[in-house]
């Protein structure tokens, strides 16, 4: 989710440039390192259902449908496992991401609607937050990322910590217009006239994003400006594990990693809890009625699959056999 709605941001603060290939990403793939050592017993409720992208979903007396687990990144590696996964968007009768399609028109009204609600033209937003040595670590840390020092005190830190956990070169493949991979299923929908619906609304996302406490954002902000496994090599990482097919590992691993205090922890997974956990019930629900009719392909981020909350548990607790295909 936050890769789609920073890129519509960045679309508007800066100039797109023409592209077609994908920025190399930097960063260390902390999944490889033997020095760290996840509690994967801690982890053991996140890690259900951890292995595998693509799922099959089944009742008696319907068409199957299939459930694949989304990076929105335009990086090389999930474009190609998207493009195996292809065929079997374009059998369904009815393809659902996230937000559905988007057209030009709508990206420009979504990035709108984010700006209005992440400026602050009148208050510096760091303060009483982020002062100090903090303050400075942060705004290069973010001018490093495109994001100009004297914007930065104007967007609330919500936003900005959004900012923070993308890597430059995700940021880059957005803004010079390279396809992302939910973009990729509606394509594929739409050349076939089947119908594209999203799972969730802008306004709910939007509010999902907004909700985060400004604390909580200062926190991931102080902690990303330092270095922190949600920075580059947090993305490396999220990436190798991903194309691995098992990206909820990265939970267990980036917590291991070092250099993290306990307050930082505590955010990172609170903000986790935020942006997916939350969501899956709603998204659960609403798939609900594509899925009584058979035939459904649906394609949302992969973190949002596994786990005792997520939304494979959630179909089976529903009667749907949920089976992995790869």
């Amino acid at each position: 989710m936050t890769l789609r709605w920073f890129a519509v941001f960045a679309l508007l603060a800066f100039p797109p440039h023409a592209s077609a290939v994908a920025p190399e990403c930097g960063g260390v793939d902390l999944s490889a390192d033997a020095s760290i050592k996840p509690d994967w017993k801690r982890y053991a409720d996140d890690l259900i259902n951890a292995n595998g992208l693509l799922w099959r979903i089944e009742k008696l007396g319907l068409a199957p449908s299939y459930l694949y687990g989304t990076m929105h990144s335009t990086s090389a590696g999930p474009i190609e496992l998207a493009e195996k996964a292809a065929p079997y968007a374009a059998q369904a009768k009815t393809v659902a991401t996230e937000l559905g399609p988007l057209d030009a028109a709508q990206k420009i009204e979504l990035g709108a609607a984010m700006l209005h609600a992440a400026m602050s033209p009148d208050a510096d937003t760091f303060s009483g937050y982020i002062e100090g040595e903090d303050a400075a670590r942060v705004e290069q840390y973010l001018v490093g990322k495109g994001t100009p020092a004297l914007m930065a005190h104007h967007l609330k830190l919500w936003m900005l910590a959004m900012t923070a956990s993308l890597p430059k070169c995700e940021i880059e493949g957005q803004t010079n217009g390279l396809p992302e991979v939910d973009e990729s299923f509606a394509r594929i929908a739409e050349a076939r006239h089947a119908p594209v619906v999203g799972l969730e609304t802008i306004e709910e996302q939007l509010r999902t994003i907004a909700s985060i406490p400004t604390p909580l954002a200062a926190t991931i902000l102080k902690s990303s400006a330092r270095g922190g496994p949600m920075a580059d090599d947090g993305y490396k990482t999220l990436l190798s594990l991903y194309e691995q097919k098992r990206p909820a590992a990265a939970l267990a691993i980036l917590d291991a990693a070092p250099g993290l205090t306990d307050d930082e922890r505590r955010a990172e997974a609170e903000l986790t809890r935020r942006l997916l956990a939350d969501r899956n019930a709603t998204m659960a629900e609403r798939a609900a009625p594509l899925l009584e009719k058979g035939g459904a392909f649906i394609a949302v981020g992969a973190l949002h699959l596994s786990g005792k909350g997520g939304l494979i548990e959630l179909l089976r607790g529903k009667g749907y056999q949920v089976t992995n295909v790869w």
